[in-house]
């Protein structure tokens, strides 16, 4: 039994030694490089050219290792394809009938450079009619269509060498750019795959790349990446059974993903199921990927909260024509052009469930969206959630296909709590109580001032518990009743007003905000009055008639009321802006009133004569 277990111990061993001797008497070098390379072609179709040493190794592993190759691949405008060492790991029978196997096959330093992309003369949109943009988008249309046509079928070349291994270290691929622009290098760290083949069965793969910046400072984009997949050379369909990777770089915090699915490479087209994480955020849901169908990207979405990452779903073109329009001179003032042609580059179908989301101070919670754009034009047919305490449902589209772009929103907030929204506005608080409105708004421009300026329609406001501070209505009233009835105030007066009721209709137009029926109601007094206020500068002016009722005695007993003070309007004056202190707005002309009093006595007075003077004539009579 022993003598049994030794010769398997040392049957391998043998067989390695001789191999180290057959093979080099067997097997001329010159020659397995020839069968290596023609083995090469018939696999991939690519040309193999060994411009340095050539020669056969027998351990770690039996291969046939050169130095300096470049490999030229078929067809027209392929990649230039070099690399500073090249391993072919061999089986080992197959050469004593002088057939090469490949079974290994290993890279380091490969350079892959791949041509610029034809250029093509740029269309600037803005310039073209409406008529011509109807023509580009089908044009445009139709071009997606027949690129679509056969446009993955070279993808699933590297596995038809069918190796057990393949691994590339040390490697990049340098996309050349037009116009002298500097290239972009994408550096792979590593790749390795395992029992690589067409059949379907499972590979596992592991890769390691990093995409240096085009910025100076800015840190490269990283990407490690572990996955199981299969190729079906039938169907040619690869399927995900696993994949995990992680992004740093792109984002402030990385990105954590994990995803399974299909993916057709005939028509370019990826189905997934997704779980990602970066900070605090986590997210599940289904992204399908369709490079040469409408839409291109349909996501469907649940985030614990809102990540910059997401905005990848617009897709790197139109982040990138974004990115520059928001660079771009007087893009902070409004003024700047809208970024129709970033927007018209986006076909994107997403529904959206996120738990919290942040958009300059204002939380929404629970909030759910569902949006179309296509064409320069988005749609988002659903958006409500909750806000500042209350809650929100909308629904807008911004129609950017042509050159002036048209915007409808129509929905409601119900019951948002003031103080969070003041200060979710860096405004100082001066406003307590529940806020409640409805809208149904358009507008048409080229810039985001433009849209706010043109923007017409009905605001309906109305207010619940509304506590304004700092401006006391009943207080100044009751000081002009103190002054008429020409008797001090003992009394220490309300420096607050606690409106009973405050409802408003706002109508939007000429860059101006029409507030016409305003109405408000306080324990002693009601107003009612009109105004408006210019949407860019937020100056207003509202002027009131307010109708005094006798509970005004209560606050002090100057300013109690009679028939007189009921009878009349007392004008309230209102003007300022809506950023400026309260306390300053509102103001009473109380010579007007005291005018006004004086003319109604003695009208009072006069009738009062005139009736009596008429009951004498009557006695004579």
């Amino acid at each position: 039994m022993r003598r049994v277990l030794l010769f398997l111990l040392l049957a391998p061993l043998l067989l390695v030694l001789a191999a180290a001797l057959l093979i080099p008497l067997l097997v001329d070098e010159e020659q397995l490089l020839d069968l290596a390379a023609e083995a090469l072609e018939k696999k991939t179709g690519a040309t193999l050219q060994v411009n340095g040493e050539a020669k056969l190794q027998l351990l770690p592993r039996i291969a046939l290792a050169m130095e300096q190759v470049e490999l030229t691949l078929p067809g027209e405008a392929q990649p230039d394809l070099s690399a500073g060492k090249l391993e072919l790991g061999v089986q080992l029978l197959p050469l004593f009938s002088g057939e090469v196997q490949i079974q290994r096959l290993a890279l380091e330093r490969l350079l892959v450079t791949l041509p610029a992309a034809p250029e093509q003369e740029a269309i600037d949109t803005s310039q073209l009619s409406d008529a011509q943009l109807d023509a580009w988008y089908a044009a445009r249309r139709d071009i997606l269509s027949e690129a679509g046509k056969g446009a993955g079928l070279a993808l699933a070349a590297p596995m038809a060498l069918e190796v057990a291994e393949l691994s590339l270290r040390d490697s990049r691929v340098v996309q050349m750019r037009a116009k002298g622009e500097p290239p972009q290098i994408i550096e792979i760290n590593s790749l390795q795959a395992r029992d690589l083949n067409l059949a379907g069965h499972p590979a596992p793969l592991s890769l390691s790349v990093a995409v240096p910046s085009l910025q100076e400072g800015e840190p490269p984009v990283t990407l490690a990446l572990e996955t199981t997949f299969t190729v079906d050379e039938g169907t040619q369909r690869v399927g995900l059974e696993a994949l995990d990777a992680e992004v740093q770089g792109a984002t402030a915090e990385p990105v954590k993903f994990s995803a399974s699915g299909n993916l057709d490479l005939n028509r370019v087209v990826a189905d997934l199921t997704l779980e990602l994480a970066s900070g605090d955020t986590r997210g599940t849901g289904k992204l399908r990927f369709a490079s040469f169908e409408s839409p291109q990207i349909d996501a469907d979405l649940h985030l614990t909260t809102f990540t910059p990452a997401l905005l990848a779903l617009a897709g790197t073109d139109a982040a990138g024509d974004v990115a520059g329009d928001e660079s771009s001179a007087g893009a902070d003032s409004g003024d700047a052009p809208l970024p129709l042609a970033a927007l018209r580059n986006i076909d994107t179908r997403a529904k959206l469930v996120i738990d919290s989301a942040r958009f300059d101070g204002h939380e929404i919670t629970d909030l759910r969206t569902q949006l179309r754009v296509v064409d320069g034009v988005a749609r988002i047919n659903r958006l409500s959630g909750q806000v500042h305490g209350g809650t929100l449902n909308a629904t807008a589209t911004l129609n950017a296909a042509y050159n002036e772009a048209r915007l409808t929103t129509r929905g409601s907030l119900e019951k948002v709590d003031l103080p969070q929204l003041l200060a979710a506005l860096e405004a100082e608080p001066r406003l307590t109580g529940q806020a409640s409105l409805t809208w149904d708004l358009n507008s048409k421009g080229r810039s985001s001032n433009a849209l706010r300026d043109a923007l017409t329609g009905p605001v309906k406001i109305h207010t619940e518990d509304l506590v304004l501070e700092g401006m006391g209505i009943e207080r100044m009233l009751c000081e002009t009743v103190a002054l008429a009835n020409r008797e001090s105030l003992a009394a220490e007066l309300p420096e607050d007003s606690a409106f009973e009721a405050f409802t408003v209709d706002v109508q939007l137009g000429d860059g101006k905000a029409r507030l016409a029926p305003l109405h408000a109601e306080l324990a002693n007094l009601q107003l009612n009055g009109k105004g408006s206020a210019q949407l860019d500068s937020l100056d207003f002016r509202a002027d009131f008639n307010a109708r005094l009722e006798p509970g005004l005695a209560e606050l002090d007993p100057a300013c109690r009321v009679n028939e007189r003070f009921t009878a009349i309007d007392w004008p309230v004056e209102c003007k300022g802006n809506l950023n400026g202190d309260p306390g300053e707005w509102c103001g009473v002309d109380s010579g007007e009133i005291v005018e006004e009093l004086t003319r109604n006595e003695v009208q009072r007075k006069v009738e009062k004569e005139a009736g009596r003077l008429f009951d004498k004539l009557l006695k004579k009579d």
